[in-house]
This record gives C-alpha cells, structure tokens and sequence, in this order.
C-alpha cells in the first residue's frame, strides 16, 4: 500500500501560515480531509448557523486545496472509524493537525484519537494554532512564550499538492444534524477569502475609529474588526493579523494587538483545565444558582422588560455578533439579575456566537458570574449602559421596535412613562420588566460576599490564580487579611476580547 500521511483540518480552515499543512507535505504525500462529527454538532451549544459558517469555510478551503493539486476530502462521522476507511487503502505513517483547545467533546475525542494512533504506531504530530501550550505551565513564563511564539514568520501555502486517488466526499446535509430553525440572516459568511476581505476593510477603512467605537453595540459593529470568527474557525491566524497590525503604529493597533493577547490568555485557561467548561473555577460556588426555563427563553428571546438588554440579545440573533461589552452585560444580567446558572446561559449564548470559541466564552461566562474569585465582580446595570452606549435609543429602536414612538426621556426605562402618563404606557405592546433591577442586584452582591467570607475562600483563591491568572497586576493586594475578606482582590485585568 502507498505510504501518506493525513493532514486532518480541524478548526484551521486554510492553507496559509498552516504549519500542520507545511510539516505534512515533507515525506509523503497526503490526504487534506475536514470531518463533520455528527455528535460534536448535535450538541446544544452548537447551531445551524455556526454550521453555515464552517460549511461555507470548508468549501473555500477545498477550492483552495484543488488549486494546488488535491481537493479536499470530506467526511462525516467518528473520526477513528474514518481513518480506519482510510488505513484500509494506505499506510498511514503520520497524523498531522493543529493542537485544538475546544470542548469536553473535543478533548476526549483527541484522547481516543491519540491511543488509537499509539496502537496503530502511527504519529500524530500536532502543531500551534495559537499561542496556547500544553503540559505544566508557569504562569509566571507564559507571556514570554506567548511572544516568541506570535513574532514566528509567517508560513506560506504550498505550490502544488500531489494528488491522490481517492473519493472526495461531499458535504453533508444539515438534515442529518438536529439543528432548529435558525436564520441568522445578518451574519457573516465563512472562508478564508470573506476573511482576508474583512481583514482588508478595517485595517483601511475602519481602524483609526476602533478604540472609540467598541464600546457602543451600534458603532462596533462596523468599527471592530469582526475577525473573531474568522480566527475561531482558522480561516485567518493571529500571526497574520498581527503582521497587519504591527504595519500601523497607532494606540488602536497596539489596543488590538491587546485583545487579541488576551485571546490567548483566556484560551490557555481551559486547555490547562478542560473542566472548567461546566465545573466552577472555585468550588465555593458549585449550585449557588438554580435553571428557571421561563426566564431563560425570555431572556434568550429578547423578552425580559429592559430595553437595552432586549435590543443587544435580538441584535446578536439577528447577526450571530455583538461586541464583548454587551455580551458581558447580557451574562451579567442572567446570572445576577436572573440569578441563572452560568452553565445554561453560556448554553444559550453559545449557539448564538458564530465565533464561538470555548476556551475564551466559559472563562468569560464564569467572569461574568462571580465563580473565578481573582476577577472583580461587575454587575452591570442595563439602565446605565443604555443611556452610556446609546444615550439616544437609536439602537434600542431599531431592534425593540414597539418601544419606537417612546420618546428619548422614557426610552431607556418606558415603565416611568406611567407615573406621567399612565394611558399612553398601557398602549405599549411592550413587556414589562421581569425582575426588579435593583434588588436583584443586591441580592446578588449580598449572596457572592456571604460566599466570600467563608473559611478557607481566599486559600483556595490564591491557588487558582497561581494556576490561571494574568501576571499583568501584583498578585497579593497588601491590605490587611480582615480587609481581603471584605472586598474582593482584582488579581487581573477584566478585559474585553
């Protein structure tokens, strides 16, 4: 049988700076394959329009591959079983990808994947996406190797890949899966070509408008890079964003560059700790908070009585996107305000991001909850952000459309309109708030400070962030131990991805 080796395309949907696709091609020739597991789509934090998104990526790459010489090959199914097929007709002497840091799922997959290659003497040798490092890692070392391995050069794609006789496959379809309907119809398309293009845009167009804009969920939109899709399913590398970014010299290329470091910071976290996408970072927390169904549709819906936060969530279903201050605001009304397990709001959010990126969003979902313990705890106030963020309504008007004859005075709070006019107020076709803003928040920062006192908290604290947290800040605030217990430390910077 003829020796090969596969080089199987996971969340790096492009040939360019691909070090698994550089590395693959030095022996042997290769079989490029993508697999669409039924089971990793099927789960609840995955959606039809993520599907979409891979989907049209997937097709870019096979394009591109076909251009070199070799199409992509397609898949679907158990992936062992799948290089089972292909053992069947080559001698498969290698398996080359990138070292993925993605769900639970994922992480007992590769675990299958790398025994049965052991048992096979067959190397799978897997390489960096991003600047993410398994083993033991010091904390203390990481950002130095966090920067060695960012300011690497960039890999160029191949000239020609050799083909091979062997049935290509076709993309399955989405029938197959369990998705519910989910149009998503202002989304961003997939591949590398619509990222390279959007790439493009802001950097020339939009760049010099970043730091001012990306707090406000209408501006952002237009004003933030919108890559992170791009990135999460690795149709762009960091690298090359860097390279572009590295071009402009300016506090907006060097906020960027920021963001996109601590992408990797957040990552880290659960590739050192996979369990962290359903187990709190502090025990202290486990079941704190209980599942309520009915707030969590309205919540999901868009439908929970406060402007602001109805405009952010129906704008993300629309657009699979929203910048990451609305998204911490959207969580830190769930899990305070609505006091809604971390877990199956994450759930929720999660199926709706079409860069949904697992390392990055549970870390986020449990900062937004008060479960790290080295992270100030932020409530946001919905009421406040709207009159900051759009002082105006414009945005809370285009997506809460029965609040649009409300005037600039009511519109971030319709529920005063009765105090003034009681008539015009019962007219709206609005939903009143479902829980009282202000109590609730209360109650909540009354509930996590009770946890805090507890004996043994800042012990199991300081371990944590030991573990995972950013050396950006001093690590012991030098207040008194009684003070410690009263307030909660900052142990890193709570920063936006």
């Amino acid at each position: 049988m003829k020796d090969i080796n596969i080089l199987w395309f996971k969340k790096d949907l492009r040939i360019d700076d691909n070090e698994a696709l550089y590395e693959s091609l030095k022996n042997y020739d290769i079989i490029p394959i993508y697999i669409f597991e039924i089971e990793l789509w099927n789960q609840k934090t995955h959606s039809r329009r993520q599907w979409q998104f891979c989907k049209e990526s997937v097709l870019d790459l096979r394009n591109s591959l076909k251009e070199k010489g070799q199409p992509l090959v397609i898949r679907t199914g158990n992936v062992i079983e799948i290089f089972e097929e292909i053992s069947s007709s080559f001698n498969i002497v290698g398996i080359y990808s990138h070292q993925e840091t993605g769900d639970w799922l994922t992480y007992k997959r590769d675990q299958e994947v790398k025994l049965w290659a052991s048992n096979k003497k067959i190397i799978w040798k897997e390489y960096l996406q991003f600047s993410v490092f398994r083993g033991n890692i010091n904390r203390d070392d990481w950002s130095k190797k966090w920067a060695k391995n960012t300011s690497r050069r960039l890999i160029k794609g191949p000239l020609k890949i050799n083909p091979i006789d062997f049935d290509a496959g076709a993309i399955p379809d989405e029938k197959i899966f369990s998705f519910k309907t989910d149009e998503c119809k202002g989304r961003l398309k997939g591949g590398r070509k619509k990222g390279l293009e959007r790439m493009r845009y802001f950097f020339k167009e939009k760049l010099n408008s970043y730091s001012k804009d990306i707090s406000s969920p209408e501006k952002s939109f237009d004003s933030c890079s919108r890559l992170s899709p791009y990135i999460s399913w690795g149709c762009l590398s960091l690298k090359e964003i860097f390279y572009q970014a590295n071009l402009h010299k300016n506090n907006n290329s060097r906020m960027l560059k920021s963001r996109l470091t601590w992408h990797c910071h957040f990552i880290q976290k659960l590739e050192s700790e996979p369990e962290l996408e359903f187990q709190d970072f502090h025990p202290y927390f486990q079941n704190i908070r209980t599942s309520k169904t009915e707030l969590l549709v309205l919540w999901s819906q868009g439908n929970t009585g406060f402007p602001f936060i109805d405009a952010c969530m129906r704008s993300l279903n629309f657009n699979g996107w929203i910048n990451f201050r609305m998204r911490a605001m959207l969580m830190s009304f769930a899990s305070y305000n609505l006091w809604l397990p971390w877990q199956d709001s994450g759930s929720e959010l999660a199926k709706k991001f079409i860069d949904y990126e697992p390392g990055i969003h549970w870390n986020q979902c449990q900062m937004q909850s008060g479960t790290t313990s080295i992270n100030t705890n932020r409530i946001y106030n919905p009421i406040k952000q709207g009159k900051d963020h759009d002082p105006k309504g414009r945005f809370i008007k285009k997506w809460v459309p029965e609040l649009k004859k409300v005037t600039d005075t009511f519109i971030h709070e319709p529920w005063l309109l009765s105090k003034f006019n009681n008539e015009e107020y019962s007219k709206l076709e609005y939903i009143k708030p479902i829980v009282d803003i202000s109590k609730t928040s209360r109650e909540a920062r009354e509930k996590i400070q009770e946890i805090t006192q507890k004996k043994g908290y800042w012990d199991i604290s300081k371990k944590i962030y030991l573990k995972h947290g950013s050396r950006k800040k001093t690590v012991i605030n030098k207040r008194s131990k009684k003070s410690n217990h009263n307030k909660q430390i900052q142990y890193e910077l709570n920063l936006g991805i």
